[in-house]
């Protein structure tokens, strides 16, 4: 069986990048995607993205080595006095220094280590549930990718460790799911890009992971009868409460 991404190909749309970290001031190498090679596939049903050749995921959070500041690049560059108060107090005078990108990919192992820190410090700096909500979910979606990559390349992982990422995978899933209901009742739309039938797709499908059909299908009913909704969730939303309602068919015959 061939490997999920291979690694030649994957080094054709990374790119190196010089960057001043904004809460110690070192400079360190980071790695990067160029966009404009990258070509789209079908997302998966919970909206994680999907590109031919190499997973972007794994690119998506700047770390600084030294000092454990860490956060999504569009946010790295963005450290309040405050928050680099708290940064400094709580990451910083913990953290450990690691060991420099050094080469041309990063692999999943590294990339989890990096969102990780990345949730720490946004958990530190106490930023909108929404965004924790989305490092968790990005999480589950990195463990999801390391999985796969198992899957494709037996022998990858022991037996032991695929059990335990599968564990890991669950609880961000649970955690991002937990996040983004609350952040519901306190954030105004877009929430982390997301408008709100967006928002409700993404709701609908983690609720039905969770086996919380009626709460699903609502979130699913909303995107149905609302006006003007964009036409992929809808189709997405219908596909989708078909697939609860027989699930929670199945369920309660198997009860029986």
């Amino acid at each position: 069986m061939s490997v999920l991404y291979d690694v030649e190909e994957e080094k054709k749309y990374v790119f190196t990048k010089k960057i001043d970290c904004t809460n110690c001031g070192t400079q360190f190498n980071d790695l990067r995607i160029l966009n404009s090679k990258l070509r789209r596939k079908e997302p998966d049903l919970d909206l994680r993205p999907r590109f031919q050749f190499v997973d972007t995921l794994k690119y998506g959070i700047t770390a600084c080595p030294y000092c454990g500041f860490a956060a999504p690049i569009k946010n790295f560059e963005r450290l309040p006095s405050l928050q680099q108060k708290r940064i400094r107090e709580k990451v910083t005078s913990q953290f450990m220094q690691r060991q420099p990108l050094t080469g041309e990919t990063i692999d999943y192992a590294t990339a989890m280590g990096q969102y990780e820190l990345a949730l720490v410090c946004a958990m530190v700096m106490e930023v909108a549930l929404s965004e924790q909500a989305y490092l968790c979910l990005q999480l589950s979606w990195l463990i999801r990718g390391r999985l796969e990559e198992a899957d494709a390349e037996p022998g990858l992982l022991d037996e032991e460790m695929y059990l335990q990422l599968k564990e890991k995978q669950e609880r961000y899933y649970r955690q991002a799911y937990d996040l983004f209901s609350k952040a519901l009742t306190q954030e105004n739309f877009p929430i982390c890009g997301m408008d709100q039938h967006t928002f409700d797709y993404l709701l609908a499908v983690l609720s039905f992971h969770f086996k919380e059909y009626d709460i699903a299908t609502r979130y699913c009913g909303n995107i149905v009868q609302s006006k003007g909704v964009n036409a992929k969730i809808k189709d997405k939303a219908l596909m989708l409460k078909d697939e609860i309602l027989a699930e929670k068919k199945a369920q309660e015959e198997g009860a029986q």
